[in-house]
């Protein structure tokens, strides 16, 4: 092997591949992964949200759902639910994959997330994971878009407000009567036997 072979400034330039995405190769980053999350979590959401105003299963006024709402499901309609939830599990598995990749582990072990338990430890491993630094067998590292950040902090904030909020109210409830201490709970639930 010649000395130039291994220069950077003689090796041929490899073409740039260009990265989709939504697509199961290639790596994600920590915040591209929280930013995608969001991105599909809000697009099911809103999905589901459209759709069943257009079927007529959720009325904006009240709030409520229709009586409808199980005779929609098992019909010709429910279809429209189970492709809404088909691509959102498809698109978390892929995001979930890239994000393995970055770790420079198999896309298989996404198969963890079927285990009770484990699945929380997988969980947290994605999100705290640091990914490889340089190149891995998954290629290059992805440089996180400016789009992907800025999701991806709006995630986390609301993510960090909303369970404020929840520990917020659910103190108030108790603090204000409206909720039981679980020992009363539990002493009420076993005093019929």
């Amino acid at each position: 092997m010649k000395p130039q072979d291994s220069s950077l400034f003689f090796s041929r330039s490899q073409p740039a591949k260009a990265d989709n995405p939504l697509s199961p190769e290639g790596r994600f980053g920590r915040l591209s992964s929280i930013g995608w999350y969001g991105f599909v979590h809000l697009i099911a959401f809103f999905a589901t949200i459209a759709f069943s105003l257009a079927l007529g299963i959720f009325n904006v006024h009240t709030l409520s759902m229709s009586n409808q709402f199980v005779n929609t499901l098992t019909g010709i309609a429910g279809l429209g639910f189970v492709v809404i939830l088909v691509l959102y599990v498809y698109f978390l598995m892929v995001i979930t994959v890239r994000r393995l990749h970055d770790l420079n582990r198999s896309g298989w072990l996404i198969l963890l997330f079927l285990l009770p338990l484990v699945n929380i430890f997988m969980g947290l491993y994605l999100l705290l994971g640091s990914g490889t630094k340089g190149s891995n067998k998954y290629g290059l590292p992805r440089e996180t878009p400016i789009l992907e950040k800025i999701l991806a902090w709006l995630i986390i904030i609301i993510s960090v407000l909303s369970f404020l909020a929840s520990g917020s109210i659910v103190s108030y409830r108790f603090g204000a009567g409206e909720l039981e201490m679980p020992q009363k709970v539990i002493q009420k639930g076993t005093a019929y036997f």
